[in-house]
């Protein structure tokens, strides 16, 4: 095993597990439409490599989903949508200028 720092300044895991209807889960919910739109932006806003965004199973919150977490920062968005996209990207740019400053000093 080889130990590393990860180069992310951010890691979203975006929960997109499907229970197929038979009980409340992030995937039957929108959620893989969710990442790729968050990726997109992601990308669009020149962040690819130092913001990570993964699919996730379940995160154990099935009941407040979709669920989204943002690693190392210990951040649990619920309850998510398409239309917090711009809510999402926002709490990401605080991350990244937050952690460039922490680098800067």
């Amino acid at each position: 095993m080889k130990k590393c720092i990860t180069p992310y300044k951010c890691h979203l895991f975006v929960c997109t597990n499907s229970r197929k209807g038979e009980q409340k889960s992030c995937g039957d919910e929108g959620t893989p439409d969710l990442k790729a739109a968050i990726k997109a932006e992601i990308k669009n806003r020149g962040w690819k490599g130092i913001v990570r965004v993964s699919t996730s199973g379940c995160l154990g919150v099935c009941e407040s989903g979709p669920n989204i977490m943002i690693y190392p920062q210990k951040v649990l968005l619920s309850g998510v949508t398409r239309n917090d996209l711009p809510d999402i990207i926002a709490k990401v740019e605080e991350i990244v200028n937050v952690e460039s400053l922490n680098v800067e000093r």
